[in-house]
């Protein structure tokens, strides 16, 4: 089983709502914005959510307030690019393949945080 790309929507953002494949940020090189990113099962029309931040690696720097940070559900980019986006995107997540969806999930949960997350199972 392989995942399939299957849009995204602006979650949040200071510009409040807008389409994201016309938004021009202020500054490209210095942005930020939450989406959701859908994937499912290759060639099934059903899809779950992922929530990532897409910013710029400056942006992300100042939201920090301590020395030692992660970047979990980050996708960085120096400018921002819809299309490089888009690409990143689908690539990510044909490459992304398992035995079953919850395998596939957890995989795509390294990008994004999966609205199904509570079913990945903690092995101690």
């Amino acid at each position: 089983m392989r995942a399939q790309y299957k849009g995204h929507r602006v979650v949040e953002t200071k510009a409040g709502t807008f389409a994201l494949d016309t938004w021009k940020p202020r500054d490209p090189t210095d942005f930020s914005v939450i989406i959701d990113f859908y994937a499912g099962p290759e060639g099934d029309t059903s899809a779950d959510a992922f929530t990532v931040t897409v910013c710029s690696p400056n942006r992300f720097l100042r939201s920090q307030s301590g020395n030692v940070f992660s970047g979990e559900s980050v996708i960085f980019m120096i400018r921002f690019d819809y299309d490089e986006l888009e690409k990143f995107l689908t690539d990510r997540c044909t490459a992304t393949e398992g035995d079953t969806w919850d395998a596939i999930g957890a995989q795509l949960t390294r990008l994004g945080r999966w609205e199904f997350d509570y079913r990945l199972q903690i092995s101690n």
